[in-house]
């Protein structure tokens, strides 16, 4: 198994798990964002759903109804988009750092935790 490098993550060799996976959580800890991509390894990823919004019947109007809007990466607060970010980044880092032959065995999770 390589070491890997600060730009490029150990590789998965076959019987080396628990090698890489100590190698690949120190090499997480040279990204900026480490704390946030260790979270995603450790947690479901946030789902973007249905949310409300209070919206005046008028401008001016104390009266206001609720509307439902689809939550997009464009309109959740940064911490989310922050969140979703280290999420594609925690899986990229995983299938950087594996080969052809366990790229199929991990291919079918959706998500880095379930990796």
């Amino acid at each position: 198994m390589e070491a890997g490098s600060k730009d490029r993550p150990p590789m998965l060799a076959p019987g080396n798990y628990v090698q890489w996976k100590s190698r690949i959580k120190r090499y997480i800890d040279t990204k900026p964002n480490h704390e946030l991509i260790h979270h995603c390894l450790k947690n479901p990823p946030y789902k973007l759903a249905w949310a409300d919004k209070e919206v005046s019947i008028s401008e001016g109007s104390p009266v206001a109804r609720t509307e439902r809007y689809q939550e997009t990466y464009k309109n959740v607060l940064q911490d989310i988009r922050d969140q979703l970010n280290a999420e594609a980044e925690a899986v990229q880092i995983i299938l950087t750092g594996i080969d052809n032959d366990i790229y199929s065995t991990v291919d079918a999770c959706p998500n880095a935790c379930e990796m």
